[in-house]
């Protein structure tokens, strides 16, 4: 089976590289996902979304019109940003974050979080990688500082927030070893001790990279487990409530490949999911940025 490696400081990660029914990934209060299209920058190729390197593990700022992702365009993985003017318009060229966040270490897999938290992965010569958090102030992006309540020897990475019906904030990432095996989805509740997701994510596979709608009812996130094109694939779960156990995981359908899938990100409003692809249509054997959109059936958008 084919891999895509990424070196973290001195330590190699390496992620490997019957299907449900596109409807079986409709929800409630949402049609079916469209087929999947690449995202390319209005500039062109001047200003490259997509290049030869490895692009991706994303997140969307609340409003939609930011998209942060992980490039070794430059040699090192480093943290970019795209802008558009509105949902409907196309992303513009990336630019690299600023020396404050991006550094000699490798840095991968941010999440915006509001306006003005980032959280990424860093890796060193010490650790498979470890989770840290940045501010922005009116000076920019601010030096950032490892979280170490969520961060172990092992590769912590992808972090994704939601507030649950108590008011409490709750963080989840995912942890697993560095070869891509062993993944599992953690949470974090207000601050206190890491504990594994309940119920399908985390029910068979490999389960890494999670994504959670800002009402903390439906995760998405990718898996080895059975059931997959080729791995590691999308998929989802849903709750009725927050205190609630993750039903059965459920396969992403048509927007999987037998390549590699991963980290998939979903918009603030729901209609817009995100992620890595190294699918046919790609520009090279290196994953790109890639997504899906699905209208809304019912309901006020939030």
């Amino acid at each position: 089976m084919p891999h895509i490696q990424y070196r973290m400081g001195s330590a190699l990660v390496a992620i490997a590289i019957g299907a449900t029914a596109l409807a079986a990934s409709a929800m409630p209060g949402f049609g079916e996902w469209s087929g999947p299209s690449r995202v390319q920058s209005a500039a062109g190729p001047v200003g490259a979304i997509a290049t030869g390197a490895v692009d991706g593990c994303v997140s969307l700022s609340r409003n939609g019109l930011e998209l942060y992702f992980t490039s070794n365009r430059t040699g090192n993985f480093d943290l970019y940003v795209t802008r558009r003017s509105s949902v409907a318009g196309a992303f513009g060229p990336p630019q690299r974050l600023p020396a404050t966040l991006n550094t000699p270490a490798d840095e991968a897999c941010p999440t915006i979080v509001g306006r003005n938290r980032l959280y990424f992965l860093r890796g060193n010569a010490t650790d498979e990688g470890d989770i840290y958090v940045s501010t922005r102030s009116s000076k920019g992006w601010q030096p950032a500082n490892p979280v170490s309540a969520l961060n172990s020897s092992l590769l912590d990475e992808a972090v994704t927030v939601f507030e649950d019906e108590q008011g409490r904030e709750v963080v989840l990432w995912s942890r697993r070893n560095v070869d891509g095996s062993g993944g599992k989805i953690l949470q974090s509740v207000a601050g206190g001790m890491p504990q594994e997701v309940a119920g399908g994510p985390n029910a068979a596979g490999s389960n890494s990279r999670p994504s959670i709608t800002h009402d903390g009812r439906t995760l998405f996130f990718d898996s080895t487990r059975p059931g997959g094109l080729g791995g590691p694939d999308l998929w989802y779960a849903t709750r009725p409530s927050t205190d609630a156990a993750f039903g059965p995981a459920i396969h992403l359908g048509e927007l999987n490949s037998a390549g590699f899938d991963a980290r998939p990100a979903i918009s603030w409003d729901g209609e817009e999911l995100f992620y890595s692809s190294n699918r046919p249509g790609s520009t090279s054997p290196a994953p790109d940025i890639w997504m899906a959109k699905r209208p809304r059936s019912s309901g006020p958008k939030g």
